[in-house]
């Protein structure tokens, strides 16, 4: 099955087409019109499509992290980054899903965890490090406030969608195409 459009394609109209459904890549999401609903009809027409659907998922998210965490490696004083980057890990879900382990020590450099009261988490520097801080006091540590726009996790994934949507849709067609449903 190929796909019609994508937005980095001349005259394209930001949109991709499969067997599985539509999508459309939108601002900084890739929206796949009944997604969903779907996945569920295709779970009930067999019992190996959910496994099948996360070994594609997982490996679309392994893909990802692996760009992220280089994207981490290339921010202007990326010890923030490239730490908090340490922590994302591909979740094994039907859905390309990266989650950060929140609750591990951050590694300071400057100012370890054995010399804190309160110890820093991994989830306490991850926005910071992503969009930034230095309005107050207490977020002088991190680069400037980028808004939404971030540093490295939401511009990886931002380069990334038209692929990201592409090999889902892929994934979903060949998957059903093996199954045979």
């Amino acid at each position: 099955m190929a796909f019609s459009a994508f937005p980095n394609m001349p005259g394209d109209t930001g949109g991709t087409l499969g067997r599985a459904g539509t999508a459309a890549v939108a601002g900084n999401t890739v929206v796949v019109k009944d997604l969903f609903e779907t996945l569920k009809k295709f779970s009930k027409a067999s019992k190996e499509f959910n496994g099948e659907m996360r070994k594609v998922a997982y490996t679309i998210a392994r893909s990802v992290e692996a760009k992220v965490k280089i994207e981490a490696g290339s921010v202007s004083r990326a010890s923030q980054a490239i730490e908090v980057a340490k922590g994302l890990r591909a979740s094994n879900d039907r859905i390309p899903t990266i989650k950060l382990r929140n609750k591990e020590s951050f590694v300071s450099k400057s100012r370890p965890n054995s010399k804190r009261k309160i110890k820093v988490t991994r989830g306490d520097v991850f926005f910071g490090a992503e969009f930034g801080g230095g309005v107050r006091r207490t977020t002088l540590q991190f680069l400037r406030h980028r808004g939404q726009s971030g540093y490295f996790f939401w511009p990886t994934v931002r380069k990334q969608k038209n692929e990201i949507a592409k090999e889902y849709l892929e994934g979903i067609d060949r998957v059903v195409k093996q199954l045979g449903i």
